[in-house]
C-alpha cells in the first residue's frame, strides 16, 4: 500500500500479503519492516491491530520518526446505527517488537493524519468526511508520546461556537507539526489562496491563515495543491501547486514567520514531488502528464537555488507507480499493489544515482 523508507537500509510499509487486485473481498493489511534495503520484510504488526486490519473498511496511517520509532493509527469501521468510532493509536521504540496501545480516541470520523515533533509531543487529525464543500475535522495531541490524546481543536458545527481557526469548508489533507508548539494544516480549496495553509503557534488550540508570498489569484478558480511544510535541519520547504498554472517552492528558515520562493526547473511538471534532506541537499520528481511520473529528476545541492537534472534510466508509467528518496541519491520506486493484475508481486527498484540507473528486484515477506 505504501513505502517510508527512513534510510537506504531501514523502512516501513503498510502491505497487502496477496494481490488486493485479485482476491476479494480485499485481504488483510500487515505493518511490515525492512532493514536490509527492501528486500526483505517481516510482519510487525500490533496483535491488538490484526483484527481490526482484517476488515477492508479499516482505516489506517502510518507515521514513522525513524528506523526504530514508529506510529499506527487504526480506525475500525464505526458500529450500525453509531455516529461514534474509535481511533487506536500504537506505538513503538524498537522497531516493532513490542508496542504500546493508546485508549481510544472517541470521535465521529477517521484517522486522517499523525505528525510527532518529537518521541513525545504528536498530534491526531480525525476527518468526518468532506462532502458539497465542507469537512469538519478534530485535532488531538499527546504530551507523552501517545500514551494519552486530548482533544484541542475542531472545525465548528452548526450548533458551535468554536473559536478554534479551522474552518468548516475546504477538503482537509495533513497535518505537520516542526516542534512542540508550530504547525501546519493543510486544505485543497476551492479557490484562492486562503485556507490552503493554516499554522498553529501554541500546540495546536488556535489556528490562522498562513501568510505566504504569493499573489492572491495565484490558485484561481481552481484552487491549488499544497504539498508539505516538510522541514529538515531548521528549514522548511512547501510547494504550491495551482491546478492551473506553475508550482511554486517556498522555503522558510524562522518556523514559517517568513517564506522565499526558490526557482523550480522548467521540466518539474505541474504537481511534482520535492524532497529535501537538509537545508542544502534535495531531489525534485518531476511530473509527467496524466497523473505519471517525468522521465527527469533533478537534484539541489544549495537549497534549490540551482538544479541540476537527471534523465531517469527507467520511464514509470505504470498507473500507482511511486517514488521515496531517502538522500539526493538514493531512492526506492514501487507499484501500489492494488493496482497489479496477476499473482506475482510487482518489483521494487532501487536507485543511488538519483534514478539515472534503477536496480530492480522482488520484495519478500518473510515470517
Amino acid at each position: 500500500m505504501s513505502v517510508q523508507m527512513t534510510a537506504a537500509s531501514t523502512g516501513w510499509a503498510l502491505a497487502y500479503p496477496t494481490n488486493p487486485a485479485v482476491v476479494s473481498p480485499s485481504p488483510v493489511v500487515l505493518l511490515v519492516r525492512t532493514t536490509n534495503g527492501a528486500r526483505t520484510w517481516t510482519d510487525v504488526t500490533p496483535t491488538a491491530a490484526r483484527k481490526a486490519l482484517a476488515n477492508p473498511e479499516t482505516t489506517e496511517v502510518l507515521y514513522t520518526l525513524s528506523g526504530t520509532r514508529a506510529y499506527l493509527a487504526v480506525n475500525a469501521p464505526e458500529p450500525v446505527a453509531s455516529t461514534v468510532s474509535l481511533t487506536d493509536v500504537f506505538a513503538t521504540d524498537n522497531g516493532g517488537r513490542t508496542w504500546t496501545e493508546t485508549a481510544p480516541v472517541k470521535a465521529p470520523g477517521y484517522a486522517r493524519a499523525l505528525s510527532f515533533a518529537d518521541p513525545d509531543h504528536g498530534w491526531l487529525l480525525i476527518s468526518e468526511g468532506a462532502a458539497m464543500g465542507e469537512n469538519p475535522v478534530q485535532v488531538y495531541r499527546t504530551t507523552d508520546g501517545g500514551a494519552r490524546w486530548s482533544l484541542v481543536a475542531q472545525s465548528p458545527a452548526m450548533d458551535s461556537d468554536s473559536t478554534s481557526g479551522i474552518p468548516v469548508t475546504c477538503d482537509k489533507t495533513g497535518i505537520t507539526f516542526a516542534s512542540a508548539t508550530t504547525g501546519w494544516l493543510t486544505s485543497a480549496c476551492i479557490a484562492g489562496l486562503s485556507g490552503e495553509l493554516l499554522v498553529s503557534r501554541d500546540g495546536g488550540v488556535t489556528w490562522a491563515v498562513q501568510r505566504l508570498p504569493l499573489p492572491a489569484d495565484v490558485c484561481g478558480d481552481s484552487g491549488c495543491f499544497l504539498a508539505g511544510p516538510e522541514f529538515t535541519g531548521g528549514t522548511g520547504f512547501v510547494t504550491v501547486a495551482p491546478a492551473a498554472g506553475t508550482p511554486t517552492l517556498l522555503v522558510t528558515r524562522d518556523l514559517g514567520q517568513a517564506w522565499q520562493p526558490v526557482p523550480l526547473p522548467a521540466g518539474s511538471g505541474r504537481y511534482p514531488q520535492i524532497d529535501f534532506f537538509g537545508p542544502l541537499h534535495g531531489v525534485l520528481v518531476s511530473a509527467g502528464s496524466q497523473g505519471s511520473i517525468g522521465t527527469v529528476f533533478y537534484t539541489t545541492s544549495d537549497g534549490g537555488q540551482t538544479w541540476t537534472a537527471v534523465r531517469q534510466g527507467i520511464r514509470f508509467i505504470q498507473p500507482g507507480a511511486a517514488i521515496d528518496f531517502v538522500s539526493a541519491s538514493a531512492g526506492f520506486a514501487w507499484s501500489l499493489g492494488a493496482g497489479t493484475q496477476g499473482a506475482t508481486p510487482p518489483p521494487m527498484y532501487e536507485t543511488t544515482d538519483s534514478g539515472h540507473t534503477w536496480t530492480p528486484f522482488a520484495p519478500r515477506l518473510v515470517s
